[in-house]
């Protein structure tokens, strides 16, 4: 009776253990794809705003919907990294975008 309790033990612990294991890759694909839309997001308003200074109005108006699109798909993959138990996703990915681009202007 033992040795089945024990048996039955370890085998619950394995099948959590690797649950939690595969979650975390996913967590971390997940950080990885909102980093690279805070990025992108940037990107789009960069040339929006250079767009309005060129007086491109309809091209600005365009690139400006997409940037809204950026920012809700930003929110809506935050609400999905608080729901899997990371605290603040988007403002740490932010830092994190800020702190690789300022990396990369110290080498140059």
């Amino acid at each position: 009776m033992k040795m089945k309790k024990i048996v039955f033990l370890l085998i619950t612990g394995l099948v959590l253990c690797t649950g939690a294991m595969a979650q975390s890759k996913d967590v971390k694909q997940d950080k990885q794809e909102l980093k690279n839309s805070i990025k992108d997001k940037k990107e789009d308003k960069k040339e929006t705003r250079t767009d309005l200074t060129h007086l491109k109005i309809k091209s600005a108006m365009n690139k400006n919907k997409e940037v809204g699109r950026h920012r809700r798909s930003i929110h809506k993959q935050g609400e999905h990294l608080e729901a899997h138990g990371v605290k603040h996703p988007v403002l740490k990915a932010k830092h994190e975008v800020h702190e690789e681009k300022e990396a990369k202007e110290d080498k140059k």
